[in-house]
């Protein structure tokens, strides 16, 4: 499965294999061999890479990462490959002013509307919860505004394209 790990203003594409009991990982042209393993829950680990070991600190906060190693503090965002595309979907969308449709990125399953007509939003609001290949997807306002219509209600399937939320 592919990860697109975000580092210092650096993205990396992170392709994990498992092979038997090990687990492998391809970073552009290298491949390592992992082995990750809790120490004291929640956030202290051993890390082995090709068979080096780290102990690395770990705060979590949703898709992003404190990580601490050997003194040195990375801050991480993390997105598998259908949230990777949900943003860049979400990204593409944006209008500053006047009406903009929120429409489903993929089809799927309506999970949760978690905003009503009249209500006021901030750029990054969660306004639906859409699932779609097992995958609960957040679907954020694009900029702040004003819920116009909410066209779709919890339990609904939509189809790609379909609009979910109207913003002024």
């Amino acid at each position: 499965m592919k990860y697109y790990v975000d580092v210092e203003g650096r993205t990396f594409e992170l392709d994990f294999q498992e092979e038997g009991e090990q687990l492998r990982v391809q970073v552009g042209d290298q491949s390592l061999t992992l082995d990750l393993r809790p120490v004291t829950q929640p956030s202290l680990y051993s890390l082995l890479i090709d068979n080096r070991s780290y102990e690395i600190f770990v705060e979590t906060h949703g898709d992003e990462f404190d990580v601490l190693i050997d003194g040195d503090m990375f801050h991480l965002k993390v997105q598998d490959e259908w949230a990777r595309r949900l943003a860049n979907i979400q990204r593409k969308t944006t209008v500053e002013a006047g009406l903009l449709a929120i429409t489903a990125p993929m089809p799927g399953a309506v999970v949760s509307v978690e905003v009503e007509p009249g209500q006021e939003v901030k750029r990054g609001q969660g306004l639906v919860i859409l699932s779609a290949m097992k995958m609960e997807n957040e679907i954020k306002a694009p900029r702040a505004g004003r819920v116009k219509s909410v066209d779709v209600q919890a339990g609904q399937t939509v189809e790609q394209g379909r609009t979910l939320v109207v913003l002024e």
